[in-house]
């Protein structure tokens, strides 16, 4: 992409401000450029790698195609492979597969059933090349503070411009947030409220050459009775290339480091407990390791009078949901819908600010929340076992994603309202049969530990 004389303090100005060049960075930039607006996207580092995010759910490929990048195309250059399924596997080596059904491709539903996995570095190169066609400027510095106009009044208040650690000043009408989970500017400098799902969690992972995958992905589940779920990711992101990944809990990690193991180590012994994993390090070998932390957060109130947040910086979803990218592309696209609807007008109306904050609440709250409940913490999963627990998660889960699709609620309220309160009524179910497994637990199974206690505390929320 461009980038501007560096030298300098200067001052800079454009019509929209990105900050953040990730995923959802990078592809409303795009939008708004193709709608005529000049972008400057701030993002601090000069090379982005090490990107998670490569398994994609059933609504993600047509948001990919709204940015240029159809399905047969990133197929045909090796940037992804086919996602027909998802396989989930025991320790004991028992495994059971979920896929939608074949008939919701016929009429009258007519459903894109077929998904992709990325290799996100392709991916995403394709994605910023288009940015570098279409001028957007990219200028690598770290944002150090926001001037603000009547910033005590949480109606009103309006992003003015922004300053970076390097000195320059950026004047702009409409500011995006999208600087990441970690980061949150905007969620951090105004205070907004947030709700979080489960303790901080650990990923590492690794890209090891594979002779033979299948065209899905592979969840590894470590799931031992009474404990909180570890569990390893197999994505097949391109010919002879897989991602493989271990995450846990922040405390988990922490207790295998102090016993003396690095993380390598620590992946690698992960990894050996399954047999087709074992065999695909030992013929490929394991050069380095990606490591990452998460915590998997929603912040309310992420629209204001001209600035939007989107992608992890607004809700980080739980990687195992396979809705992180989805959310990120969604967010870019109804935001930046947003912004070119209220263009002429300057400001962003306070109902439709409310009804673009109520759903990337929803959603992100739901799937955190389902995943959560069922999945991470025992209370539900010892009772209904493994593969029951993935059936009661995937189908709503699944389901949900599709209706959004469908419905395309963007800024209409009665739609809106209409799916978030099917995600609310899901929530609630799950929310009172996880209490209910929760009191009968305290009689039947031994005491959960201090890190599923924990979880529970953070986890009895809707």
């Amino acid at each position: 992409m461009a980038q501007p004389q560096q030298g300098s303090p200067q001052v800079l100005e454009a019509d929209a401000v990105l900050i953040g060049a990730g995923l959802s960075g990078i592809a409303a930039a795009i939008h708004l450029a193709r709608s005529g607006f000049r972008v400057i996207c701030i993002e601090q580092r000069k090379e982005i790698a090490n990107t998670v995010g490569e398994s994609l759910d059933w609504s993600a490929p047509d948001l990919f195609a709204g940015l240029g990048l159809p399905m047969d195309e990133l197929i045909s250059t090796e940037a992804a492979t086919w996602k027909r399924h998802i396989t989930v596997t025991r320790t004991d080596s028992g495994k059971k597969e979920y896929l939608p059904g074949s008939w919701l491709a016929d009429p009258p539903w007519n459903v894109e059933i077929r998904t992709l996995h990325l290799d996100r570095e392709r991916t995403d190169a394709r994605l910023r090349e288009t940015a570098r066609r279409l001028g957007i400027v990219t200028l690598n510095e770290r944002v150090a503070d926001f001037a603000v106009l009547d910033e005590s009044n949480p109606r009103l208040r309006r992003i003015l411009g922004l300053r970076t650690a390097q000195g320059t000043f950026v004047r702009g009408s409409w500011f995006i947030d999208a600087s990441g989970g970690d980061a949150s500017l905007l969620g951090r400098r105004f205070g907004l409220k947030s709700i979080a799902y489960g303790p901080r969690k650990v990923a590492v992972w690794s890209h090891l050459p594979t002779e033979e995958w299948v065209e899905g992905t592979t969840l590894y589940m470590i799931s031992p009775s009474g404990e909180y779920m570890e569990w390893i990711w197999e994505i097949p992101i391109r010919p002879g290339v897989s991602s493989i990944g271990y995450t846990a809990p922040g405390s988990s990690m922490k207790a295998q480091r102090a016993n003396g193991s690095s993380t390598q180590e620590i992946f690698d012994r992960q990894c050996n407990r399954f047999p087709r994993l074992r065999e695909v390090i030992e013929k490929g070998g394991i050069s380095e390791v990606s490591t990452t932390t998460f915590l998997c957060r929603t912040y309310e109130g992420v629209c204001g009078t001209n600035w939007v947040i989107i992608g992890e910086a607004a809700s980080q979803s739980d990687p195992i949901t396979g809705n992180g990218v989805t959310a990120a592309l969604r967010h870019a696209d109804e935001a930046t819908a947003l912004i070119s609807k209220y263009r002429d007008r300057g400001t962003i109306p306070a109902f439709a600010r409310s009804v673009y904050s109520l759903r990337v609440s929803a959603v992100g709250r739901y799937f955190n929340s389902l995943i959560e409940k069922t999945f991470y913490q025992p209370m539900l999963r010892d009772r209904l076992g493994l593969f029951g627990t993935a059936r009661i998660y995937t189908v709503p889960a699944w389901l949900l994603n599709l209706i959004y699709t469908r419905m395309r609620p963007r800024g209409s309220l009665i739609r809106t309202l209409a799916i978030t309160s099917m995600m609310n009524l899901i929530r609630l179910i799950a929310w009172a049969a996880f209490r209910v497994a929760t009191l009968l637990s305290r009689h039947t199974f031994k005491q959960p530990s201090r890190r599923v206690m924990a979880a529970m505390e953070q986890s009895y929320a809707l």
